[in-house]
């Protein structure tokens, strides 16, 4: 899932620093008031926290504040820096309606309004699976024995890592090589994914989330 956002500055809310607050809007694209680049995604939004790529740095311990759709402004920090990644912590955690109605400015749907499944690609498979283990890019390189970028190239489709080394990238991540390719689209694929929703939901692992289905 990723949902398109904006950075609004506003200049009279800094921190104790003096710097300027920073907005973040979820399900708004565009620019700054002055012509600067301000856009956004947000990936992984949970109750607790949520992962911000932009190409704008934020500061570790930066405070911003989040406009949730249905339910105003919330605080949040960030907690981690990598690259255009910033992993972010919400001061207070989200209740079940706020977070629904943000994750549903991440839906795609056809011009008649249909919502579609979301597919994953290797690449972001392996970038949801090193984040959700708390791996840098740099801790992935140095366990392969790869440049930073090289790893940065896999998760953004710009390469594909070379068969030897499946083996050991499946093991600094936690997975069998297997785990490392897509699911086969049908009822498999269907049911992670929504193992996955109903987790981040929740703010749980996947692993904790348990699906039964009647015949």
């Amino acid at each position: 899932m990723s949902i398109e956002a904006r950075f609004d500055t506003d200049e009279e809310q800094g921190d104790d620093r003096g710097a300027p607050r920073r907005t973040l809007r979820l399900g708004v694209s565009g620019k700054f008031a002055g012509g600067q680049s301000g856009t956004a995604t947000v990936h992984n939004i949970s109750a607790t926290g949520m992962l911000v790529e932009c190409d704008d740095p934020l500061a570790e311990g930066e405070a911003i504040s989040v406009d949730i759709p249905e339910a105003g402004e919330r605080g949040a920090t960030v907690i981690w820096v990598d690259g255009p990644m910033h992993g972010c912590r919400f001061n207070d955690p989200l209740p079940p309606a706020a977070l629904s109605a943000a994750q549903l400015r991440g839906a795609v749907r056809t011009p008649e309004g249909e919502a579609l499944p979301l597919s994953e690609g290797f690449g972001a498979r392996l970038h949801r699976l090193r984040t959700e283990r708390g791996l840098s890019l740099a801790e992935v390189a140095d366990r392969l024995g790869v440049s930073k970028p090289t790893v940065w190239a896999w998760e953004h489709g710009k390469a594909r890592p070379v068969e030897r080394r499946l083996s050991a990238l499946a093991e600094a991540l936690g997975v069998t090589p297997g785990g490392l390719e897509p699911a086969k689209s049908g009822p498999v694929e269907a049911v992670e994914h929504g193992r996955r929703q109903i987790a981040a939901a929740y703010g749980v692992e996947p692993s904790r989330v348990r699906i039964m289905i009647e015949l």
